[in-house]
């Protein structure tokens, strides 16, 4: 999906098509500010201060203790950038707002945006990348609590958006009673897959930092009754050794593909006969491939763990060197940019 300077009117279009416009400006400028803003009306509750009815810039800057002068500013933009509605001095929240940056809502995505406090000042270090190879590796340098409780409740906010198709596509032999969810923080996914393949139960192992606040998650989400938790680290962890299925979605971008192999060698021997590993991932495109928006991905997950995104051909290599066959590729059609790569034992 592309993002960039959208013409909103013919002269703009003309403009556009001419080559008149300064699309860098743009790209550089209006994109931070739309983010920014975005951020700041979720974290000091424009949305929620709306949710309620219309209000006016000044009513909500009382209410909210902001500067009305300056509000009056950041939800004239978020009007531009679709998130609210303007009618007289009247601010309300648009069918996008409503459905999305409302807690609790249909799509909400409150969380994530919340994260991205701490994926702005990892984007910061975008030069020191390209410099040393090396990025911030946030799972071993994120220290403050709250950063790990909004970094859990993001990764909520955008698995609601698989669960349904990780649940119709993961393959589940008859009569499996047991899903290890590898860094399943929340537990979301599985759950959904374990709700597909009664009487499946889920286990999430992933870090003490995320555990602590992905447990209240799953709670929140009202799952706990298929979903339990265990503090470890994956890498090193017992993982037992009659688990069903094996789900590591969005997980295996974090380490290079000598460490992914080694993984899937110990998933495989924890896995009962005929069991399945299910590794979903956003896909990287082939390096001959016309780039798209997974490159995008891939250079994110390189900054933030200094790593790699990969394709579906590597994924199912991996299987393979780890002892696995019926190794399939599925590309959901509802999912674009993302991949699930099955094998069974």
């Amino acid at each position: 999906m592309q993002y960039g300077a959208i013409p909103t009117n013919l002269l703009e279009r003309i403009a556009l098509l001419a080559g008149k416009v300064p699309v860098p400006l743009m790209d550089s400028l209006f994109t931070i500010m739309k983010a920014r803003g975005l951020m700041a009306a979720n974290s000091l509750g424009v949305f929620e201060g709306l949710s309620r009815g219309p209000r006016s810039a000044d009513e909500l800057a009382k209410d909210l203790g902001l500067d009305a002068t300056s509000l009056r500013l950041l939800m004239r933009s978020m009007v531009w950038a679709g998130y609210l509605e303007l009618r007289g001095d009247q601010f309300s929240l648009s069918s996008l707002s409503r459905k999305t940056m409302i807690r609790g809502a249909e799509m909400d995505l409150t969380g994530f945006v919340q994260w991205n406090y701490v994926q702005w000042r990892m984007v910061e270090q975008i030069e020191n990348l390209l410099k040393t190879g090396h990025g911030v590796d946030f799972h071993k340098t994120m220290t403050d609590p709250d950063e790990w409780a909004w970094y859990q409740k993001g990764m909520m906010d955008v698995a609601r958006f698989d669960a349904p198709v990780l649940a119709k596509a993961v393959p589940v032999k008859r009569g499996a009673r047991k899903l290890l969810d590898v860094a399943g923080s929340h537990g979301v996914l599985g759950a959904a897959i374990c709700r597909k393949h009664p009487p499946m139960r889920s286990l999430v192992i992933d870090l003490p930092k995320a555990i602590q606040h992905a447990r209240a998650l799953a709670e929140s989400a009202g799952i706990t009754d298929v979903v339990d938790h265990r503090a470890g680290d994956i890498m090193v962890s017992e993982l037992g050794s009659d688990n069903d299925v094996a789900l590591l979605a969005n997980i295996v971008h974090h380490f290079m593909p000598d460490q992914n192999i080694e993984l899937l060698k110990r998933i495989y021997a924890s896995l009962t006969s005929d069991g399945t590993a299910a590794i979903w991932e956003l896909e990287t495109p082939d390096p001959e491939s016309r780039p798209n928006e997974g490159d995008g991905a891939a250079l994110y997950f390189r900054l933030t763990s200094t790593a790699l995104c990969y394709s579906g051909k590597e994924y199912s290599r991996w299987l393979r060197e780890a002892g696995f066959t019926r190794i399939r590729i599925v590309r959901p059609m509802l999912s674009p940019g993302s991949v699930l790569v099955t094998g069974r034992r």
